[in-house]
């Protein structure tokens, strides 16, 4: 049971510090971010690519303060929205190297969700 419990809560720190990291840093460094957005985003409701990127950080910044947040619904909803939004990237990346990890943390973020 104790090994379940750890299990959980590795998941559950390396999932919300992977998206906490990568919300802010899209702040941080927008730079290195832009590049990953799609080009169909810029205008779209209006926004340009930039505003687009910010709002894609702090939604992975949300995502990950949700998953630290300690009540079981919480965070099996953050554990959703991380799977949700982990398709949505990779249905806009194609098939790559960081293909490869999104759908690593795409299985980690629904195996959380069924151990929570």
């Amino acid at each position: 049971m104790e090994h379940n419990r750890l299990a959980r809560n590795l998941l559950i720190v390396a999932l919300a510090f992977v998206f906490g990291y990568f919300g802010v840093d899209k702040f941080i460094h927008p730079l290195f971010w832009i590049g990953w957005m799609p080009p169909w985003l810029d205008g779209f409701m209006g926004l340009s690519k930039e505003v687009w990127l910010m709002i894609t950080g702090a939604t992975e910044a949300v995502f990950a303060v949700m998953l630290l947040i300690p009540h079981r619904r919480v965070r099996q909803a953050g554990a959703i929205l991380v799977a949700l939004h982990l398709v949505a990237v990779h249905t806009q990346t194609g098939w790559n190297d960081i293909a490869i990890r999104d759908i690593g943390l795409l299985m980690s973020s629904i195996a959380l969700f069924l151990l929570i």
